[in-house]
């Protein structure tokens, strides 16, 4: 068997992406050795014929380039048939057993030290698949190696005195170019042949290849055949019409195929110039077979290397167009993936969305029917503030996870940055968040091109963050003003500060650091990093300073500002919801605990509820009481609140309803889907919300709706806040 290190070097791959190759076998059987050694004394019996100088040289040596394919192939151990075939030959033909001894040793050492150097430095078998390597092969498998085998051939008929020493030289040339041709043209087609894999032969095109190689033939005959003479062809140089056929099978086939047809067209000329025709059949015979196999060797070299660089090129596009598909099937897959996280936040938001919805509902109704105590009162507004503080801690984590998976989707319009300020801290104060600090706000009026719940929720968490920072009796200033054409909001505190190894990660997700022990709130950790990267899809930028522990912090967040759009009474302002009178509601919710919490909540306030768990119950109890509001939760079972939204819709008593969906995601793409719905409510439903919305609405009899973008009341950031007055008709009764 070959040694591990022999087995390397001869196989070794090559640098570049290419075909799999064949791989020799450890070992030669003895089958194998037996038919390369007859092959070898065939082509060297049929290469002697035409040996004209002297009997062992001849410059048609075909057995080089069965050799030199053999140890390529074969490995090493294959040189016994090689050795015998050699010395078979030539004992045969002419000499004594002692030059045949010496002539087989120098043809058995040609080829083991060119298919050494193929494999060292043109890698192998795959010699054949770059140009580089076709011309590393050709000068040193067929100019550098062949050195060997002439100078011992001639050698030892010199000194066994079969040649004359005034025709060393004549008979040197002849041997070395007839075991270069051989190496040129023989080892190219058994190599490339060998590596055929049975579903890598030319199929498809049997037409072209029949035509091929028929033209190569037919102009091989041509140029280099007898019949010239019929046409008055002889005086002129025809070889250049040899080149057209080889070059078409270098561009539309592969090398293979080019190897081959150089081959064929060795063959007929070869045959032809000895029998005395052909352009190079103008001196001896010997001479004019070394004017043709130059010839034939320079077309190796043109044709062989354009065919390998048209594979390779032919290769790198299949690779490139292999490696798009798999990067399209890998897109396809991560999209599958992304929705599939889609799908699970939105069941995850709906899914906690649903029991704090039945809390702030049973509390709602609690504020109205409980002890009036100045406890009870205390205790249930502490049930609303956390279930309020657990839901935006829900929302944000779920918001991190969108904008970072690039699904959240702005919905901008022209507002004014002071006004989002003002209504934050006018919230923050409602709800007694700011009682133990000193809050100073100055803003002045800048617009930018925003979000407007995006906006709010961007200032509520700078301002959450400053107060939960900041010890009681600290300061926190707040300021909104225009600074070299960018929209500046700014809010200072005097709390714990921030360190400075800190500060690069205080924008990271969950990046929020221990600042201090005994914090009132603890978040996330991921407040922040919505801030930035909200900012950053409004085409702003967020950043903090500090001067280090005890020294409070700085946080600055920059917009683009725009010039307001709209004159000063048309700007957004705050006001306190006016009375409202009952209504007929129809409730339409599958979760039993949802459902009777807010139906209690809604009559308690005076309103005449119907409630159903089913689409297709809501269809019908709405024909027969003609509710004026239907609150549908958008995630039925069977059928969707989407689906009954629309049913309703297209009934005539159904088009002056006011609808209103009762969503756990309230993403664009389902206000997209809901553009039946008046609008939007993000679970859980704080019911003074809804008492905000159905307040606005006009009568029954006023309703258009609005298909090109519905209203969405995000409670995760409008929790507590009155809301501004609309500027969509629809939804202002106008």
């Amino acid at each position: 068997m070959t040694s591990r290190g022999e087995a390397n070097r001869s196989h070794r791959r090559p640098r570049a992406p290419r075909r799999p190759q064949s791989r020799p076998r450890a070992r030669p059987g003895l089958l194998v050795l037996t038919a390369l050694f007859s092959v070898y004394v065939l082509a060297g019996k049929v290469g002697l014929s035409l040996a004209f100088i002297q009997a062992s040289a001849s410059a048609v040596w075909p057995p080089t380039g069965i050799a030199l394919a053999a140890f390529l192939m074969l490995g090493y151990r294959a040189w016994p048939a090689v050795f015998a075939g050699a010395f078979v030959v030539n004992v045969t033909t002419a000499g004594s057993v002692a030059t045949s001894l010496g002539i087989a040793a120098g043809n058995t050492l040609e080829g083991m030290v060119g298919a050494y150097l193929v494999n060292r430095f043109a890698h192998g078998l795959g010699a054949f698949d770059r140009a580089q390597d076709v011309f590393k092969f050709a000068g040193l498998a067929a100019g550098l190696s062949t050195i060997l085998s002439a100078t011992t051939g001639v050698t030892c008929l010199a000194l066994g005195g079969y040649a004359n020493w005034a025709d060393l030289g004549r008979i040197w040339l002849t041997w070395w170019l007839g075991d270069a041709t051989g190496a040129l043209i023989i080892t190219p087609l058994l190599v490339l042949w060998a590596r055929t894999a049975p579903d890598d032969l030319p199929r498809g095109r049997p037409l072209e290849t029949a035509g091929l190689f028929l033209s190569t033939i037919l102009i091989g005959l041509a140029v280099f055949g007898q019949d010239r003479a019929l046409f008055g062809l002889t005086t002129f140089p025809l070889t250049f019409l040899s080149t057209p056929p080889l070059v078409w099978a270098a561009f539309r086939f592969k090398p293979r195929e080019a190897a081959t047809l150089v081959a064929v067209l060795s063959g007929i000329a070869i045959g032809q110039t000895v029998r005395g025709s052909g352009p190079f059949a103008t001196a001896t015979a010997n001479e004019s077979l070394l004017l043709l196999q130059a010839f034939l060797a320079t077309v190796f070299l043109m044709i062989l290397p354009a065919a390998a660089v048209v594979e390779e090129r032919r290769r790198v596009a299949q690779e490139r167009e292999d490696l798009l598909v798999r990067e399209q099937a890998a897109r396809a897959e991560a999209e599958g993936a992304d929705r599939a996280k889609d799908e699970f936040l939105a069941m995850v938001r709906h899914e906690l969305h649903n029991p704090l919805a039945v809390i702030i509902s049973a509390v709602s109704v609690l504020e109205r029917t409980g002890d009036p105590d100045d406890i009870a009162v205390r205790a249930r507004g502490a049930i609303r503030h956390q279930i309020t503080h657990l839901s935006r801690l829900i929302d944000d984590l779920l918001d991190v996870a969108g904008v970072s998976g690039g699904r959240i989707v702005l919905a901008c319009r022209p507002l004014n940055l002071a006004s989002s300020v003002e209504r934050s801290v006018g919230v923050l104060a409602d709800t007694g968040r700011l009682e133990r600090h000193v809050v100073d706000v100055r803003v002045e009026p800048v617009q930018v091109n925003a979000d407007p719940a995006r906006l709010d929720q961007i200032v509520s968490s700078l301002l959450t963050n400053a107060i939960k920072y900041t010890p009681p009796g600290g300061a926190i200033r707040v300021r909104v003003g225009e600074e070299g054409g960018e929209a500046v909001l700014r809010v200072e505190d005097t709390g714990v500060g921030i360190a400075p190894e800190l500060l690069p990660r205080t924008f990271d997700l969950f990046g929020q650091d221990e600042r201090r022990s005994d914090r009132r709130q603890d978040g996330l950790g991921v407040g922040l990093a919505l801030v930035r990267r909200l900012v950053e899809l409004h085409g702003g930028r967020a950043a903090a300073s500090s001067d280090g522990p005890g020294c409070g912090s700085v946080f600055v967040v920059r917009l683009p500002r725009i010039a307001a759009p709209w004159p000063e009474a048309d700007r957004v302002r705050t006001a306190r919801p006016p009375a409202f009178q009952g209504r007929r509601a129809l409730i339409v919710e599958d979760d039993a605990d949802a459902r009777k919490m807010l139906r209690l909540a809604l009559e308690l306030a005076g309103h005449e509820v119907h409630v159903v768990d089913d689409g297709y119950k809501a269809l019908n109890i709405a024909a027969i009481h003609r509710p004026e509001v239907v609150l549908i939760s958008t995630d039925l079972r069977g059928m969707d609140g989407y689906e009954v939204a629309r049913r309703l819709r297209v009934t005539l008593e159904g088009a002056e309803m006011r609808l209103l969906a009762l969503t756990a995601r309230g993403q664009p793409f389902d206000r997209l889907r809901g553009l039946d719905f008046n609008a939007h409510l993000v679970k859980p439903v704080d019911l003074r919300e809804l008492a905000l919305i159905t307040a606005r609405w006009g009568s029954a009899s006023s309703n258009p709706v609005n298909r090109s973008y519905p209203q969405v009341v995000d409670n995760s950031v409008l929790r507590g806040q009155q809301l501004s007055r609309p500027s969509r008709p629809w939804l202002s009764g106008q």
